[in-house]
């Protein structure tokens, strides 16, 4: 392995809901962020006050794991993050979700000028293009404390999209990938949990999508839309953060074929690094079976690349999207992480399996570089 820190794209977070949801200031050390959720127990002299009260905290927090500083820390320099807001009802393990797409359209927009106050404090730059994605890469070969974090946009559920005429907006504010479904069944048609397809409404949405040159995102489709979009969709492909259903039982991971389709169309998937999508014990479509904690190590994300690996021949289509803070937290993380900081660490597991140095790099930032100058192009 190089003895500098190699530069690493994690192609899944959900910064903005992370930052909003669960209001966390994303450029406190994480650390920072820890000790003030930790929870004070009540004040022997006023126990009914506000202050000394624990709120209730949604299911989905945990124990916070991503934060800018760390990613500096591990030259996690370049993100695709998320804008995300679906249309389903809350439910005991999913209180996100909105009622009305007007609201999914409103937190929408929300993600987004935070993503825009971040850059404009310096924290993060937007990647728009293939020369801002260069400039980018040159920045991380001696980034420093100060470096902004590049930011390629992305949306996690469609819902935010009011129709096709509103594409061309989203694509001038940055947005650069795309997946139509989420948990539920959403605006456009089924994601994870359901079976069912795409509502007529959705066509019409991926052709201006498709003019615009943005990504199709296959994560979170239900069985029957990810065949339907692998169909009629003619544009670059990736799946930002899934797993292989060969290891790990339920519909939310990619089976085989579905892995076959995505890299015969040169698409990259990226894993995630969620227990519930390492554990083969485990079935996505039973979390109430799951455990309060984590039980797998980092090492279980290199065995789906492997799988990946071998069925394609080759290193060329998987990547990192760690989905790190995306309603879990270090409970549910690889029982050897603690902070991005530790995907660095990850690089040297691989390098350990077996992966040349050449391959550890495609891994990290290579394949995701490719993809998108090639969609850019």
């Amino acid at each position: 392995m190089p003895e500098q820190p190699t530069l690493i794209i994690d192609g899944h977070l959900d910064m903005a809901f992370n930052a909003l949801h669960h209001r966390r200031d994303l450029t406190q050390d994480i650390y920072t962020l820890r000790e003030r959720e930790d929870p004070k127990p009540p004040g022997p002299s006023h126990p009914d006050s506000l202050r000394d009260r624990k709120r209730p905290e949604s299911p989905s927090r945990g124990t916070a794991t991503v934060s800018l500083p760390q990613m500096r820390e591990g030259r996690v320099g370049i993100m695709l993050s998320t804008i995300m807001c679906r249309v389903q009802t809350p439910t005991a393990q999913l209180d996100d979700g909105q009622r009305t797409q007007a609201a999914a359209h409103a937190i929408g927009q929300s993600h987004l000028y935070y993503y825009k106050a971040l850059e404009r404090e310096g924290q993060i730059r937007f990647i728009h293009d293939v020369p801002q994605l260069d400039a980018a890469i040159v920045e991380w070969q001696s980034p420093d404390e100060n470096t902004p974090v590049g930011l390629i946009l992305s949306m996690e559920s469609a819902d935010p999209i009011l129709g096709p005429e509103q594409v061309q907006w989203w694509w001038e504010q940055g947005l650069r990938s795309v997946g139509l479904t989420h948990f539920g069944a959403n605006t456009w048609g089924h994601g994870t949990g359901t079976r069912g397809g795409l509502y007529p409404d959705a066509f019409p949405l991926l052709d201006a999508l498709g003019q615009s040159n943005i990504a199709l995102d296959l994560t979170h489709t239900s069985d029957l839309v990810f065949w339907q979009l692998i169909d009629y969709w003619q544009g670059p492909i990736h799946a930002s953060h899934c797993n292989c259903r060969a290891l790990v039982p339920g519909q939310r991971h990619l089976s085989d074929e579905m892995i076959k389709a995505i890299t015969e169309r040169d698409g990259v998937i990226g894993l995630v690094f969620a227990e519930g999508m390492l554990n083969p014990e485990l079935n996505f479509d039973t979390p109430d079976a799951w455990p309060k904690n984590a039980r797998r190590p980092m090492s279980a994300v290199v065995d789906h690349i492997d799988h990946i690996c071998q069925l394609t021949g080759n290193c060329d289509h998987v990547a990192i999207g760690s989905d790190l803070d995306g309603g879990f937290g270090r409970e549910m993380a690889p029982v050897d992480y603690n902070t991005i900081a530790d995907l660095q660490r990850f690089l040297d597991i691989l390098d350990r399996r077996g992966y040349s140095t050449e391959n550890v790099e495609a891994i990290a930032h290579g394949n995701l570089l490719r993809f998108f100058r090639q969609a850019w192009s």
